[in-house]
């Protein structure tokens, strides 16, 4: 799939999802791993667990890509 991508010339991607330590932290390491830059909307994700929701917000998230509220995703990706 990152190659896909990669032809199609895309070099951002938006994670986002259900379950933040899970699925949207794995898909984040990824596409980190795959030289995509990585923009996690923090407010269009949520976890079963408060505190490991918030792990993966203040310390893995920072280090995977940039992290912010879901309204400024979406007014970047507007402009």
């Amino acid at each position: 799939m990152a190659e896909h991508l990669q032809e199609l010339g895309v070099t951002q991607v938006v994670v986002c999802g259900l379950s933040a330590a899970i699925g949207v932290e794995s898909t984040a390491r990824q596409a980190h791993e795959h030289g995509f830059h990585v923009a996690l909307p923090l407010g269009a994700m949520t976890d079963l667990d408060a505190a490991t929701h918030e792990n993966s917000a203040t310390l893995i998230f920072p280090r995977l890509g940039e992290t912010g509220a879901t309204a400024e995703v979406l007014a970047h990706i507007g402009a």
